[in-house]
């Protein structure tokens, strides 16, 4: 069964528990009604006293954007600050319109 995929930078969650407040993306083409769909190359911003930003590691197995896996709800990153790893990041929220494998 697909998972709903991730556009709303607000939808992804880091280790520590804040929302993310901004998303870099590279993809330009494929949008949803929220917002750009989500892909590998992401980087996330998360609000906090120190800058704190995100890598997606693993994507979806069978969709892609623009050659890039789409980032579900079943895909995990790592949030990095500035001393170091924060934790795993997670998407909490997605569009449920759209899902990928």
């Amino acid at each position: 069964m697909g998972q709903p995929v991730s556009a709303l930078a607000a939808g992804v969650q880091s280790g520590d528990g804040s929302r993310a407040t901004a998303k870099v993306s590279s993809n330009t083409r494929v949008q949803t009604t929220a917002g750009p769909v989500g892909v590998l190359s992401d980087v996330m911003q998360f609000p906090g006293p120190t800058s704190v930003t995100g890598n997606w590691i693993v994507g979806s197995t069978r969709v892609s954007v623009l050659g890039m896996p789409v980032i579900n709800q079943v895909s995990t990153g790592t949030s990095y600050g500035p001393t170091g790893p924060t934790g795993p990041m997670t998407v909490v929220q997605g569009d449920t319109r759209v899902s990928s494998l």
